[in-house]
């Protein structure tokens, strides 16, 4: 007897919901923003039609599967505590390099730049899902550390790009002009480690009076 009731009908659902995130995911790192709703429907297995009605448009999707792996991509801790401050930054920075170096982040930057005059407005919303998404969720968790005075006060938004920039550094420029950049994890980890102390030091709170 087959089972009834929300659950059979939901787990084919959620089924076809991961074959379409997939492809969009796989169409974005080898075509850009230049991916067709019937693309997407070809990879996942599914009509043309059926996409429509469940997303609305090709923008749609785009913005919902991008803003999903934004939002899951490795963050901070919920809170910031003296104990774990640095091992929480390092933690992250390390994540972050390891993203970039990716084969697929690069490519995707690639195309996106090549694609920016072409469809400006949907390179500027992935921009914003993407950078200033990830830059605002930084500085949410830095005013965090700076209200329980493990960082100096200052604004949270400009301490969070500087981090970023920081963390980065000329590795991304050095993958996108083909010459040799920190692609292991002991070289990621030493640079993470260096920005994220040189960004402590920068940002340490004052010292006490007395």
């Amino acid at each position: 007897m087959q089972p009834s009731g929300p659950t059979s009908v939901r787990a084919p659902d959620d089924a076809r919901q991961q074959r379409v995130h997939d492809a969009v995911r796989d169409l974005v790192r080898e075509q850009g923003v230049q991916v067709s709703m019937e693309a997407v429907a070809a990879r996942a297995g599914c009509s043309k039609q059926t996409l429509y009605a469940r997303y609305g448009s090709k923008q749609a999707l785009l913005l919902q599967v991008l803003s999903e792996d934004s939002r899951n991509a490795t963050m901070l801790p919920g809170a910031p505590d003296a104990a774990s401050l640095r091992r929480a930054l390092v933690h992250f920075a390390c994540d972050h390099l390891q993203r970039l170096s990716e084969p697929g982040t690069i490519g995707t930057a690639r195309l996106l730049t090549g694609q920016a005059t072409q469809f400006p407005d949907e390179v500027r919303a992935l921009y914003a899902i993407w950078i200033e998404g990830l830059q605002g969720r930084i500085a949410t968790w830095l005013q965090q550390a700076m209200r329980r005075g493990l960082l100096r006060h200052d604004d949270p938004h400009c301490a969070a790009e500087l981090l970023l920039g920081m963390i980065t550094g000329l590795d991304f420029d050095r993958q996108r002009f083909l010459v040799p950049h920190r692609d292991t994890t002991r070289l990621q980890t030493q640079w993470a480690e260096f920005a994220v102390d040189s960004f402590l030091r920068a940002f340490a709170p004052p010292a006490p009076r007395g």
